[in-house]
């Protein structure tokens, strides 16, 4: 009876995820970025000015005013999903009430959206699953290993990547740094470490297996916190950090309701003087 109904449930999943007929599909370009201020990533950003600088300034307006031609219905940020004060601080700013803070969130999500009229913006972000719980004996064996393994887990193109946008960061603005960042090389790049760091520390509870999934998995949940805010016929732009940007790019490209833009295609274009 099980095998019954689970060949059932699947012979019904290509009809339920198709499309009606004349929905418009939506449009979803995601842009992946540097942070622009450093987190608690495993591999930080490298800035050596502020994003608030005048040189900067006019850096990121020449990033506004080449994705404004899109012109998105939304934009999503990398903030927790759900988050009412950021949504709060978006329509502040609007207002003239709001001094934009210094990172990509305000500095691009924030003047996009405000750039093109939108009444809202939309935090998605998730941490998923949590497969390393290091509050466990378990989890603080395995980010023992982690932390001991990562400096040594590399792949050719992962080196390459990583001295290519660690020098766009400190010597190339932040237009040079996007369209990098934003190219197929780049994004494969980065993500083939993951393929490497999968297989460390399998006699120490899996701790790379472990972790690739839950990275996995996180950006699982983000992609259905996209969905939950995407109608059809949206225009929509993310930014994220460029980690997130193999498998997210995928999950649109397979997804029979969206339809992925290239955000080279505006990123390189080029701007009439004003």
């Amino acid at each position: 009876m099980r095998n019954t109904l689970l060949s059932l449930a699947l012979l019904t999943l290509p009809t339920m995820a198709r499309p009606q007929s004349g929905t418009e599909t939506a449009r979803v370009m995601i842009v992946g970025v540097s942070h622009l201020v450093a987190q608690r990533d495993v591999h930080n950003a490298v800035f050596e000015d502020s994003p608030l600088s005048p040189k900067r300034q006019t850096e990121v307006a020449a990033i506004i005013d080449r994705l404004a031609r899109f012109r998105p219905t939304k934009v999503l940020i990398e903030e927790d999903v759900g988050d009412t004060a950021v949504t709060a601080q978006y329509r502040r700013y609007r207002a003239g009430q709001f001094t934009l803070l210094a990172n990509e969130i305000y500095q691009f999500g924030f003047k996009l959206a405000a750039r093109v009229g939108n009444k809202d913006i939309y935090p998605i972000d998730s941490d998923g699953p949590i497969l390393i719980d290091d509050a466990s004996d378990t989890g603080k064996r395995q980010v023992e290993v982690l932390k001991t393994r990562f400096a040594g887990v590399s792949t050719p193109s992962f080196a390459t990547y990583l001295a290519r946008s660690d020098s766009l960061e400190r010597h190339g603005t932040y237009l040079e740094l996007l369209r990098y960042l934003n190219t197929d090389a780049a994004i494969r790049a980065n993500a083939s470490l993951y393929s490497v760091f999968d297989t460390v520390g399998r006699q120490t509870y899996n701790a790379g297996s472990a972790y690739v999934s839950q990275w996995y998995g996180r950006n699982c949940y983000i992609f259905a916190n996209m969905l939950s805010v995407i109608a059809p016929g949206d225009r929509v732009v993310l930014f994220i950090g460029q980690g997130h940007e193999y498998l997210l790019r995928e999950l649109v490209r397979l997804s029979p309701t969206l339809t992925s833009i290239d955000p080279l295609a505006y990123l390189r274009a080029t701007m009439l003087a004003r």
